[in-house]
């Protein structure tokens, strides 16, 4: 009986290991999802997919907390992560529709939303980037306003 009964304690024991493993891996994700983005919006310059960074200028003044150590002109370069859950990804949309980071052509008007690297403490991660189209884009795309 006795040893059923170690068994048993052994296993809550391990299980409870596991269990606040798994809720620090995901607190530290949490944690960044909560933390308040700057937007900018820049022009894009390139991704370069083995750096895993995007260089974009800026094109007006940001809005959030970090929006004071970017200027209107300025070249900067952002971490991004192409893969990865929802919480730890840079996020890519086009037109309001899922997009991807090779979508994204030269000279495109986006918008980022940013916050400190985690990994960095100088450096920017893109946490989502919205490409915004042009009206003749649009025009094509969905035909002329009437």
């Amino acid at each position: 009986m006795q040893s059923t009964r170690a068994k048993r304690v052994i296993g809550s024991v391990a299980a409870a290991v596991v269990a606040g493993l798994f809720a620090a891996a995901t607190a530290s994700d949490a944690l960044a999802a909560e933390q308040k983005s700057t937007r900018n919006e820049a022009e894009w310059i390139t991704y370069d997919a083995a750096a895993k960074t995007v260089t974009l200028k800026i094109k007006k003044a940001g809005l959030g907390p970090g929006a004071a150590s970017l200027k209107v002109g300025q070249q900067t370069v952002f971490n991004v992560q192409p893969e990865g859950t929802v919480l730890t990804r840079t996020s890519v949309a086009v037109n309001g529709k899922k997009g991807a980071l090779t979508d994204i052509k030269p000279g495109k008007t986006v918008l980022i939303y940013w916050i400190p690297d985690a990994k960095d403490s100088k450096a920017r991660f893109a946490r989502k980037i919205d490409v915004i189209l042009s009206e003749q884009e649009l025009d094509e795309r969905y035909g002329e306003a009437e």
